[in-house]
């Protein structure tokens, strides 16, 4: 084996795992936010679940505390957060650790669905680092999302997680366009009538207006830069039954997301693992001798010459390596080092074969041609001129 080629294998090689490594930090942030993106679909799932086998007085009771609050609310102050205007994004508690999992249950009020834009999250009860990070958040101050005149929620997201798209299409909604509340098994719907870009400290637009119910969307902007907030403000429109389908579309959105992304990570495991395979075979092939054997028909007096992948002779003490079909229309190169290697005739409208070696353990190389011929016989092949049949 030349020295030549074991330097090509090994930079095929060193070639190969960095362009893996370069797919793998690609592909990584959209694997991972599919992925918490199922997960969110199994809490939401959970919660509402836990809501269906709530009995009708116990739900009744928690709306009633929650319009009750609301109540109180919208007669005590019109300022969110009962007078505070620190920015929910600045002052979230961080570097809280890890609280568990019954943490995340304990606050989840319900959900959110934004069909336009493929949202589907948990909705948490408080804003802190640690609901922010895991989906859509009710600011404190803010009335409880369950509907009814004199309210007015709003619902923050975060923009930009590397892990999590969250609230980072916001900025693609249009008016007109729906998003969904489910709490407690109640479903509201509301519509998106405004936008606005405003500093963090600027609060005025969050204010309860009288005899109406809105519920705002609350992220940062612009993206990664995050000196201000986006404000998208939708009022509340009759839920009807066919606005589930939207809801079930963002919902599966994700669950098929992931399917076709596992799908797509395991068809390019598998080619690239069958393409190192291939790899190591071709090099330790060339430790090897091999007969490349085929049968002419019509039989006729031709010689045929062996070439390499760019399609140069082979020379052997500077002359080419021919061979001729025998009485029998039979060409054989024999004992030849493994590798890839193209056949050509010398004279005629003959077509060209292309040989490699398939498996280290066999005896003859594998062609392929445009008019050749596997016969039933293993590693028997058949040649036929020009485009005959």
């Amino acid at each position: 084996m030349k020295k030549d080629d074991k330097i090509n294998f090994g930079l095929k090689v060193i070639m190969a795992l960095l362009f893996l490594t370069g797919a793998a930090v690609f592909s990584y942030p959209f694997v991972v936010d599919s992925l918490n993106n199922f997960i969110d679909q199994q809490m939401i799932a959970k919660y509402q679940q836990e809501a269906n086998e709530r009995n009708a007085a116990q739900r009744d009771q928690l709306i009633e505390e929650m319009a009750q609050k609301n109540a109180e609310m919208s007669h005590s102050t019109n300022i969110p957060g009962m007078g505070l205007v620190e920015d929910p994004f600045e002052d979230a508690v961080a570097d809280a650790g890890n609280p568990g999992r019954e943490y995340y249950e304990e606050h989840t009020l319900g959900a959110i669905y934004i069909p336009a834009i493929n949202v589907s999250l948990p909705l948490f009860d408080e804003t802190n680092d640690l609901l922010l990070q895991r989906g859509a958040t009710l600011l404190q101050g803010t009335s409880y999302p369950i509907g009814g005149e004199d309210s007015h929620s709003v619902i923050t997201g975060h923009t930009g997680l590397p892990d999590k798209k969250l609230f980072t299409d916001l900025e693609k909604l249009k008016k007109g366009d729906m998003f969904y509340i489910d709490v407690l098994g109640e479903k509201l719907a509301y519509k998106v009538d405004s936008f606005k870009t405003v500093l963090p400290t600027e609060i005025d637009s969050l204010v309860i207006q009288p005899g109406r119910d809105l519920v705002t969307l609350l992220t940062c902007t612009p993206y990664m830069v995050n000196t201000h907030r986006l404000l998208v403000t939708g009022y509340r429109v009759p839920y009807e039954e066919e606005m589930a389908q939207a809801i079930q579309k963002a919902q599966n959105y994700h669950k098929y997301r992931l399917i076709l992304m596992i799908i797509g990570i395991i068809a390019f495991l598998a080619l690239f693992c069958y393409w190192i395979w291939r790899k190591i075979v071709a090099f330790l092939a060339t430790k090897h001798r091999y007969d490349l054997r085929f049968t002419i028909a019509p039989q006729a007096e031709v010689a045929f010459e062996l070439l390499d992948k760019k399609g140069q002779p082979i020379l052997l003490e500077n002359e080419p390596q021919q061979a001729s079909a025998d009485e029998n229309g039979e060409v054989l190169f024999a004992a030849i080092p493994g590798g890839f290697y193209k056949v050509r005739a010398v004279a005629g409208d003959w077509q060209l074969v292309k040989a490699k070696v398939w498996r280290i353990k066999d005896k003859e190389f594998k062609l392929r041609g445009k008019t050749i011929k596997r016969l039933k016989k293993p590693t028997r092949y058949v040649l036929r001129r020009g485009g005959a049949k």
